[in-house]
């Protein structure tokens, strides 16, 4: 009877392991992102700090020269990371919103500055890789930052 049990034993968790080697097969190997800072009750992930840090090396494309050290860059956007999430969590904490239409009109006004339609700069964004999404979602938190420094300026 014991060795029935242990055959029966060895047969499940053979079957275990097979079938955890199967859905390993299955699905690649995805690196993990990982937390670089936390921001009062918010996390920047190392992919948030290489997507920041390729933005400004893309905007020095034609001057490098004048980027520091790659450590110092990465160090000096991850505090700019940092600074942003504590004034963007510190304005809607003190109750400051943006509207659709707010981010609509900013959207606008870039397109306009760089003289350019707004699905052109959808385009060009596209081509920078970066969604228009995230984009509303940059000038979001910017306006947020904006508002608030303007509170405390006529405070």
């Amino acid at each position: 009877m014991n060795r029935i049990v242990f055959c029966l034993c060895f047969l499940v968790s053979a079957l275990g392991a097979w079938s955890g080697l199967q859905a390993q097969a299955l699905m690649p190997a995805q690196p993990l992102d990982r937390i670089v800072a936390v921001a009062d009750d918010d996390v920047i992930l190392q992919s948030e700090l290489d997507t920041a840090v390729a933005n400004v090396l893309s905007q020095y494309r034609a001057n490098p020269q004048q980027l520091p050290p790659r450590d110092v860059l990465d160090r000096q956007v991850l505090e700019s990371l940092i600074m942003l999430r504590l004034q963007v969590a510190r304005a809607k904490d003190t109750g400051i919103r943006v509207s659709d239409a707010d981010i609509d009109q900013a959207v606008q006004r870039v397109a306009e500055h760089n003289k350019i339609t707004v699905d052109q700069l959808r385009g060009s964004l596209a081509g920078e890789h970066m969604s228009f999404e995230d984009f509303r979602n940059h000038l979001r938190d910017q306006i947020l930052v904006q508002r608030l420094q303007q509170r405390v300026v006529q405070g």
